[in-house]
């Protein structure tokens, strides 16, 4: 990152410098230090944060405020730009507006473990786990930067709340489904592919024709980034035959454009219920881990297939009653 609108000055051996834009030159409040150190490299980025992305009449929050420390972190550290996916920038920008509103004003160094402890024990469940990993990269950044000297969430541990464990597709689900819904329609096509890829909800908005390579169906999972790599059965085969040759991706509104993530499982849910399904579309991912763990598959081969990161959501994935009745399906289905 280039800082363009940066302005270093040593008058009488000691150094000042501003944020120059417009003819307009704002002082970085960080006079005295050299130019390469991270603190001034943070304020000029908190300075651009607001001028780029902030309505014209936006005050710069006060040097050393946890709004301060949040607009240094969204505006130069280098994972939160570079590495978090849009899904997870959205869910913790809603936390750090939120925690702007209430406690923006507060100097960084009069917010204690102790304060920060007490209000995710008072949240609890995965609100709280949630608020914890969007916060804690927020102090370590202004630690690192200089301008405190310890992160206040380094030793704070939280009591996580069991996973809730999702119910897999069973054979009544399946057969349910399929008795609602027809081959042609939207929905039928998302629980297809959903059944016979063992995609995700945000991977089935995204993948296409395109990710056809070497006899596979091969993609990125958006989630971890693994990569999954999917056999082309005669089943999945007889799915993308029906879908236009020439699209973006597999799943296409009635304008012939892709379908928003969100869309496409609102949509499912809305005709699941409908069919008076219980499983939703991660159901059906733990029931392509089953019609392949019965095909004989290892667990290193399903991990694979589905793109997990580990052995062990597989082999939990794969602990479902009525195997027999679920592959019979499966293969009827197509």
């Amino acid at each position: 990152m280039t800082e363009k609108y940066l302005r270093s000055r040593q008058r009488r051996g000691r150094w000042f410098h501003t944020y120059r834009r417009f003819n307009k030159e704002i002082s970085l409040e960080v006079h005295g230090l050299e130019p390469s150190d991270p603190r001034v490299k943070a304020a000029y980025w908190v300075e651009h944060a607001k001028w780029e992305h902030s309505p014209p009449e936006a005050v710069t929050p006060a040097k050393g405020t946890f709004a301060w420390a949040l607009a240094a972190y969204q505006s130069g550290n280098w994972k939160w730009l570079n590495e978090y996916k849009e899904s997870t920038k959205k869910s913790r920008k809603a936390i750090f507006k939120r925690y702007k509103e209430q406690q923006g004003k507060r100097l960084l160094t009069q917010i204690s473990p102790q304060a920060i402890e007490s209000a995710l024990y008072a949240k609890g469940g995965h609100g709280a786990v949630n608020e914890y990993k969007a916060l804690k990269p927020v102090f370590e950044h202004a630690k690192r930067l200089g301008f405190i000297r310890i992160n206040p969430m380094a030793d704070i541990e939280l009591d996580k709340p069991t996973p809730k464990e999702l119910p897999t597709a069973d054979a009544d689900d399946i057969s349910a489904f399929i008795g609602q819904w027809e081959i042609g329609t939207v929905q039928r096509l998302i629980f297809d592919l959903a059944l016979y890829t063992g995609a995700a909800r945000v991977d089935l908005a995204h993948i296409g024709r395109h990710n056809i390579k070497n006899g596979m169906l091969k993609f990125d999972r958006q989630k971890t980034g693994v990569t999954s790599y999917v056999p082309l059965t005669h089943e999945l085969r007889a799915v993308i035959a029906r879908t236009p040759d020439i699209s973006p991706t597999f799943i296409l509104s009635k304008h012939g454009k892709p379908y928003a993530v969100e869309s496409i499982g609102n949509m499912f849910r809305e005709a699941a219920i409908e069919a008076g399904m219980t499983a939703r579309l991660h159901g059906l991912r733990k029931a392509f881990c089953v019609y392949w763990a019965e095909q004989g598959k290892t667990v290193h081969q399903i991990a694979a297939m589905a793109g997990h990161v580990t052995l062990k959501e597989v082999e939990r994935y794969t602990r479902a009653a009525d195997r027999e009745q679920i592959v019979r399906l499966i293969i009827q289905g197509a």
